[in-house]
């Protein structure tokens, strides 16, 4: 049974209410984040909020791009389209991580969630790349750009709500530890800082610095490449297999060490695909032990780490602990600092 958690609206901010009202009204039982279909709800939401923001925001941004005839500003409205773009894929990755494990992915779906995340990096940087290409052009045959406060102030507009759709992001994807939602948030956050750049350029074209579009048009492609890349790098990495993290080597280690019988743990491996952990982890036991009850110490140490980290399947690899001996950790251990 899952404990549900307090509802935090009263101690959040104006994001985090904002956050709980919507989830309340669309994702029943939202609290119970290890539930695969409430955590399919949160996706949805975010990706449908974008969708519907990001096509409004276009649409602003494209007619004032090319009223003004200004390259950041239509450079900028492409960059919040690719946002609808990355939040269909952002729907797409939740729909198909959440479904159940199966004889080919018998740890489920959940790596998909990565995937999403990989190809709005390469959608990032496709966008940013053309954009750059299309602003070096402008700032060697430079053009007129008209422009007034009023449009100045649009794009201050656009920068809020963007801003407000990225920490939006975060909080979901923090609440539920979705890295597709987090990167989607940086989406979100590069198209906010666009706008300011674009709102800069243009309160420059009205002084007559019209190589200020192009200027500006190149540092929010450059942005937009930057932000692909490192999401393109953290994906991938994730997905050719991480290292698990040092702290949960040992708590995995604290847990298995705790059953009685347990004389030391080694060669410990974490696999993560996605809302599921596959760990794999030897334990050493007297060798005197009946099969039976060494049998007995593995079923206890697989159920109580089981048990203990959530998400997790266990297999355990029993080994003789030989009399005399020091435990294999402490052996290795004991021969790299010799080697050192």
């Amino acid at each position: 049974m899952v404990e549900e958690q307090p509802d935090q609206s009263k101690n959040a901010g104006l994001t985090g209410k904002i956050t709980n009202s919507l989830l309340r009204r669309f994702v029943p039982s939202y609290h119970d984040t290890k539930d695969k279909h409430v955590r399919t709800g949160y996706g949805y939401l975010e990706g449908w909020t974008s969708i519907i923001t990001n096509v409004l925001l276009f649409a602003l941004k494209f007619a004032l791009g090319l009223a003004i005839n200004s390259i950041s500003l239509i450079a900028d409205s492409f960059h919040t389209l690719a946002d609808v773009l990355t939040s269909i894929v952002v729907i797409i990755g939740f729909k198909i991580a959440k479904k159940p494990a199966d004889p080919e992915h018998p740890y489920g779906h959940g790596r998909f969630e990565t995937i999403a995340t990989l190809v709005i990096a390469i959608l990032l940087f496709v966008v940013g790349v053309e954009f750059f290409r299309n602003s070096i052009d402008r700032f060697i045959n430079v053009q007129a750009v008209k422009g007034s406060i009023l449009v100045v102030l649009a794009m201050l507009f656009s920068a809020l709500i963007k801003e407000w759709l990225a920490q939006f992001s975060i909080d979901l994807g923090n609440r539920i530890d979705s890295s597709v939602l987090l990167a989607d948030a940086w989406h979100h956050r590069t198209d906010a800082i666009a706008s300011v750049f674009v709102a800069v350029a243009i309160a420059g074209a009205l002084f007559n610095f019209h190589r200020v579009d192009a200027v500006f048009g190149m540092l929010v492609s450059g942005l937009i490449v930057y932000t692909g890349i490192s999401l393109g790098r953290t994906s991938i990495s994730y997905l050719m297999g991480e290292a698990p993290s040092k702290d949960l080597i040992k708590e995995i280690e604290k847990i298995a060490s705790s059953v009685d019988g347990v004389v030391s743990t080694h060669k410990v491996s974490v696999h993560d695909y996605g809302g599921q952990k596959a760990v794999s982890i030897h334990v050493q036991v007297e060798k005197s032990l009946s099969v039976d009850r060494a049998h007995e110490i593995a079923a206890s140490v697989k159920y109580k780490i089981s048990q203990e980290i959530e998400d997790v399947s266990a297999e355990v690899h029993i080994e003789p602990a030989h009399p005399g001996e020091p435990a294999r950790e402490n052996q290795e251990k004991a021969v790299k600092t010799k080697k050192a």
